[in-house]
């Protein structure tokens, strides 16, 4: 049996070339294998070896067309003369009886391809289509996921979130906002000075914090005062241990995972050195954003539905607004499309912000990356700033 949770604790450590090698390893006795096919692709993307993962999901619709997973993240791959033959593939896949699960990769797949061709009301009915669908076979609870952010809100503001004295800890920049808003794109313009350690998106904060200062699912106030008072959980300390940092060796880390919105409080009381970069996106843009990408991870299953993907941007404002009104420090708003069309400027005041070292070329990130990006936004962190990603989804 293959041991895909090594592979994939290989690749939360972000040890992806040893990941690729056991992968490469295990697909010498079975060759046609399509899951650690789309592994290995997905490596190869994160990494930015795009022509490798483009030749391999090619390869994964060559064992099986039907394989409609490959076709959706193989179309970020096509040149523009590739995109009308590959809508009569996809087309003729429509009429094979596939699983209800491949369907909602085809209908994806065929939203991505007609918002290529300028198609705008098709792209959006498939779009639809798809969301409609993975709804109704991976139902979501928004009412749970509302009664969380509740919790937190009635918790944090009895809370004063003055900071406590450490010493000699790491720097760490918390890079926050809703998905699809520019974090991955944040992360890889920081990464161009090669005394950051880019640790991405990592699952830290919110584990220890669940592990420490929850009773039955929810946060307790009575907790995190004890710790407050009696020092008794080192939040820093738990953090900067966990099997995927204990190792690094760099002073500077950046962590982007973007449900630390929730926990800016706590990251201000805990940690000493820390900047926390907030990473804005006009809402429409981010809706558009969200609705048409085809998230893996169960937690963002609130993207299927427009009505919560609407709920969820109230939230998120709302904690955000909740900091700012006590006066949490080293926050920075970063707007995406200032950030697109004078990123000049803006990427100084990021620079300043977090008192980094002005002798890396910034501009020129993507020249410089060598770390993986494991997010939906992997290619375009990997290619130059472009205004073309301004206001995308008018035409919508």
């Amino acid at each position: 049996m293959i041991n895909f949770e090594k592979i994939n604790q290989l690749i939360k450590q972000n040890k992806f070339l040893d990941a690729q090698k056991l992968i490469k390893n295990l697909l010498n006795s079975d060759e046609r294998n399509q899951d650690l096919l789309l592994q290995l692709a997905g490596i190869y993307r994160s990494l930015g070896k795009f022509d490798k993962a483009k030749e391999t999901y090619i390869k994964i619709t060559q064992i099986d067309e039907t394989n409609t997973t490959a076709h959706r993240l193989l179309i970020d791959y096509l040149e523009k003369e590739e995109i009308d033959n590959y809508e009569k593939k996809l087309d003729k896949i429509k009429s094979i009886d596939i699983s209800d699960k491949k369907k909602v990769e085809l209908f994806f797949s065929l939203g991505i391809l007609n918002e290529k061709k300028k198609k705008f009301e098709i792209s959006a009915n498939y779009f639809i289509e798809a969301n409609k669908l993975k709804r109704k076979i991976v139902p979501f609870n928004f009412i749970n996921l509302q009664s969380h952010f509740e919790n937190l809100k009635i918790v944090f503001k009895k809370l004063n979130f003055d900071k406590k004295k450490f010493q000699n800890q790491k720097k760490i920049i918390f890079i926050i906002g809703l998905p699809r808003s520019g974090t991955s794109l944040v992360e890889s313009i920081l990464g161009a000075n090669k005394n950051i350690y880019p640790a991405g998106e990592i699952s830290n904060l919110k584990k220890i914090i669940r592990d420490n200062f929850t009773i039955d699912g929810s946060l307790n106030y009575e907790k995190i005062m004890q710790s407050i008072n009696n020092e008794k959980t080192d939040l820093y300390s738990l953090y900067i241990n966990h099997a995927n940092l204990k190792d690094v060796n760099l002073n500077i880390i950046t962590d982007k995972n973007t449900e630390n919105f929730k926990f800016l409080g706590l990251i201000n009381i805990f940690f000493e050195n820390v900047k926390i970069i907030n990473c804005i996106r006009d809402p429409f843009e981010n809706f558009c954003s969200l609705y048409k990408t085809n998230f893996n991870s169960s937690a963002l299953n609130w993207t299927n539905s427009m009505k919560e993907i609407s709920l969820y941007h109230k939230n998120y404002f709302q904690l955000i607004d909740l900091w700012k009104k006590k006066k949490i420090n080293n926050i920075i708003d970063i707007e995406f499309e200032e950030l697109l069309s004078n990123p000049e400027d803006v990427i100084e005041k990021l620079i300043d912000f977090c008192d980094l070292d002005k002798n890396y070329n910034y501009i020129d990130f993507y020249k410089l990356i060598t770390s993986p990006i494991k997010t939906a936004s992997a290619n375009q962190a990997r290619n130059p700033i472009n205004k073309n990603y301004l206001f995308k989804y008018k035409k919508f």
